[in-house]
């Protein structure tokens, strides 16, 4: 497993250079079609690959995960529960690629080459918008779906990648930049949560008359 998901990063990477590649003369909805295709076209591949392993081991147990495996002294990272669109073609490849970025931000931590804020902060981010898909499903906003998908392909990738390839000193001057970066991304996603709770206040009012036209007594 650890295997196939160095293999599907790397896809998701390369997806990323790609689309930066042709962006110049691609629009940019199909742009970003680029590492969505070629991660979901990974996701598929090593699913297959992954059953046709465990139908030649079915004879082998299977050990229990670790349970007290400390990843990093920061936020812990989305949790399988928040993401329930793995199979989806377009919030898949999404979701796939928000566990990408996660480990990589739990890499750099471990290492030192990211402070603690950074890390915990841009896992809280990715966090929040794991939760937020089930929802944005829901809602199939077409122009919504479409910032979550430049969000996290194209924004938040393009802004940690070049911050990884600073020097310690540089990141220590820069931080900043890269956090206040993160805080914008947070307070658009305030404006859709803001969004779907007026519809679901909506909703929920217009349920309300019904009822009420139903069922009060006009006694």
């Amino acid at each position: 497993m650890q295997k196939q998901f160095k293999v599907a990063a790397g896809i998701s990477l390369a997806g990323y250079v790609v689309s930066l590649i042709t962006t110049n003369f691609l629009p940019e909805a199909i742009n970003l079609l680029v590492p969505t295709t070629l991660t979901f076209g990974t996701i598929l591949v090593l699913q297959r690959t992954s059953k046709a392993i465990m139908g030649t081991t079915t004879n082998v147990p299977i050990s229990e995960p670790a349970t007290n495996k400390t990843l990093a002294p920061v936020s812990n990272p989305t949790s399988d529960t928040e993401i329930q669109a793995e199979n989806d073609p377009f919030w898949g490849p999404i979701a796939e690629y928000i566990h990408v970025i996660e480990e990589t931000m739990i890499s750099e931590g471990q290492k030192n080459t990211l402070d603690d804020e950074i890390v915990e902060k841009t896992l809280s981010l990715l966090s929040r918008v794991g939760r937020l898909i089930p929802q944005l499903k829901e809602l199939n906003d077409a122009n919504m779906n479409h910032n979550i998908q430049r969000l996290i392909f194209k924004d938040l990738n393009g802004a940690i990648n070049p911050f990884l390839k600073l020097g310690g000193e540089a990141k220590r001057l820069n931080r900043r930049l890269l956090l206040t970066g993160i805080k914008d991304i947070n307070s658009k996603l305030t404006d859709y949560v803001e969004t779907i709770e007026q519809k679901d206040l909506i909703e929920l009012q217009t349920r309300m008359e019904l009822i009420q036209q139903r069922y009060r007594s006009t006694d």
